[in-house]
């Protein structure tokens, strides 16, 4: 009974660290709500084109059931939450490409 238990408090640690050490090779580059949004998901899929490992992560509360969250996405006094993470092996090179990327910006939107 107490060497199932033992095993049982092992097993549950394990996965513990897991999942705090999965979620720590990720650093966050970005944050951004409302229209900034649209910014965001242009630095990732400028970032995912070069091969940077990225993901675009909502800041909304996973408990939250679809109905709440719809709900809130049309709400604009609570707009939307997004965080651009960058996996902490790629995050210098991605630092390198995002500030390759400001500096194109404001010459594309001369352009307009």
């Amino acid at each position: 009974m107490v060497m199932g238990g033992l095993l049982f408090l092992l097993v549950v640690l394990a996965a513990m660290y897991l999942l705090y050490s999965r979620s720590a090779q990720w650093k966050t580059v970005m944050a951004a709500s409302g229209h900034e949004t649209r910014d965001l998901q242009a630095r990732h899929a400028f970032l995912r084109s070069k091969q940077v490992k990225c993901r675009v992560k909502s800041d909304t509360d996973a408990a939250l059931s679809a109905i709440q969250t719809a709900a809130e996405a049309v709400d604009l006094h609570h707009p939307e939450s997004l965080k651009l993470d960058v996996h902490a092996k790629d995050l210098d090179k991605a630092e390198a490409l995002l500030q390759q990327y400001e500096e194109k910006q404001p010459a594309a939107s001369a352009l307009l």
